[in-house]
This record gives C-alpha cells, sequence and structure tokens, in this order.
C-alpha cells in the first residue's frame, strides 16, 4: 500500500448489538460505550428490541428472567452469535460472561462472541478439476506476491495474482478459483469490502473461499474479518506451514 493511500472502510466496521435485561444505570455505561465506539472501527450500532433479529450479537442477562424467557422464544437466537452474562454454561456457540460487565472492553466481548458464533456452511465444492488448483492472490506487494508464488508453486498449485481489489475482484469473476488469499491495505476498496463483494457473487451456490493475510492484526480488524465473511483470517508475518495447510483445505488434492 502506498504511503498516500488511505483505506477507505476505517469507520465502515459495524457491529450491530442488540441487549436484553440489564439495569437501568447498566444501561447508561452502555449507551456511553456505544457513544465511545462512533469514533473507531468497529462501531457499535444499538438496535431496538423489536430489531433484535437484525444483530450481529445479543448481550443477553442471564440472571433475569424475563430477558431468559425472551431469549428462549427467539427460534434465531441460536444461529447468533450470544453473550449470556452471568451464566455459568451456556450452549457451544455462544459466550458466557461475567455478570458485571466492564463496558469499556465491550467491543472485545463482541470479538469474542462473533468468533464462537456457528457460521453458515458453505455449500460443496465443485468437483475436482485443473482450476480447483488455482489460488488467487491479491497484494499490492510484488515481493509478498512473489514469495507466495514461489511457496504456493513448490506444492503444484497455480497461482494468478492481482495487484488491487478491484483488479482482483474482476480476476475472480473471470476465472475459477479454489480460494483467495486476500491482503486487507490496498489501493482504492480494501480487503474487507473486496470479500463482502466476493461473498456476495456466489457462483452455482458456491462462495469462493477468501483468507485474509495482513499485518492487521488487532481484535478489532479480525471482527471486520469476520463480518466481511472471510473464511480465514492470518497475520503477517504467516507461518508457511499454517498457510499450506489452511490452503490445502481449499484446493482439490495433489
Amino acid at each position: 500500500m502506498s504511503p498516500t493511500t488511505t483505506p477507505t472502510l476505517d469507520t465502515a466496521a459495524v457491529v450491530r448489538l442488540a441487549v436484553k435485561g440489564f439495569s437501568a444505570i447498566e444501561h447508561k455505561l452502555l449507551e456511553g460505550t456505544v457513544k465511545l465506539s462512533q469514533r473507531r472501527a468497529p462501531r457499535i450500532d444499538l438496535l431496538a428490541e423489536a430489531d433484535a433479529h437484525a444483530a450481529d450479537v445479543v448481550l443477553i442477562d442471564a440472571q433475569d428472567s424475563a430477558a431468559v424467557q425472551w431469549a428462549a422464544a427467539q427460534p434465531w437466537l441460536p444461529q447468533r452469535a450470544a453473550i449470556w452474562a452471568g451464566a455459568k454454561t451456556t450452549r457451544p456457540q455462544h459466550m458466557a460472561a461475567e455478570r458485571q460487565i466492564k463496558w469499556p472492553i465491550l467491543p472485545v466481548l463482541l470479538y469474542r462472541a462473533l468468533e464462537l458464533a456457528p457460521r453458515e456452511q458453505p455449500a460443496a465444492a465443485p468437483a475436482a478439476s485443473v482450476a480447483s488448483r488455482r489460488v488467487l492472490v491479491v497484494d499490492d506487494s510484488l515481493a509478498v506476491r512473489n514469495y507466495l508464488r514461489s511457496m504456493l508453486e513448490k506444492e503444484g498449485i497455480e497461482v494468478h495474482e492481482a495487484e488491487s481489489a478491484e483488479q482482483g475482484i474482476e480476476t475472480a469473476a473471470a476465472g475459477n478459483y479454489a480460494c483467495v488469499l486476500m491482503d486487507v491495505l490496498l489501493p482504492g476498496i480494501d480487503g474487507f469490502e473486496a470479500c463482502r463483494r466476493l461473498k456476495a457473487r456466489a457462483r452455482n451456490g458456491h462462495q469462493l473461499p477468501v483468507v485474509m493475510l495482513t499485518s492487521k492484526s488487532s481484535p478489532f480488524d479480525r471482527v471486520r474479518g469476520k463480518m466481511a465473511g472471510c473464511d480465514t483470517y492470518l497475520t503477517k508475518p504467516v507461518d508457511p506451514n499454517e498457510l499450506r495447510g489452511v490452503v490445502a483445505r481449499h484446493v482439490a488434492p495433489h
């Protein structure tokens, strides 16, 4: 990424949060946390109860019987990221937290909840073919592209390249790739937005796997990757064996 390029989505990452239960004082503290989040990513949007089904994360007071009853009546909740404050145990894909929420670290709790949340299973990949061992690398650094090409070609993988998100989206649409290795800091639109657009272009019911490969390693960036739909989030410098293992899950056997 050039020094003069500014990512276009620094304020675009939004976590939609629904809250059920808690005291009036706690709601005041929550509102203060939400207000502070407007200055940074991810921004937290607090939803009304009527819109709770659209939330990315639901925060439930597990010691409030009315809140627990409400949660039990929501058929969509098991498939959503949820934090149960004050619960000793909860279902594996939900998160239990201390009853006294430390509101300043709420973004970190949201990240952890999103990591645990069940993900929609992608449709089965197309039958093995020559194209199923193609990988698209999207990175504006020639050195990084050359490094990844050298590593993957040793595994018998055909590597194609793009140096911007827009070029990567066009290349992916024109070809048939096993997966995309996507940088985040790119000229023009960033890798998060590119991932969203690639995921929106399902072909024959199959979404193209996207592996984020970036130096952006904060929990908030991982939230953005999760919300953009990436299949795996790896940080640079990446462990070569870990990267080979991730790519091997998507390409056809050699």
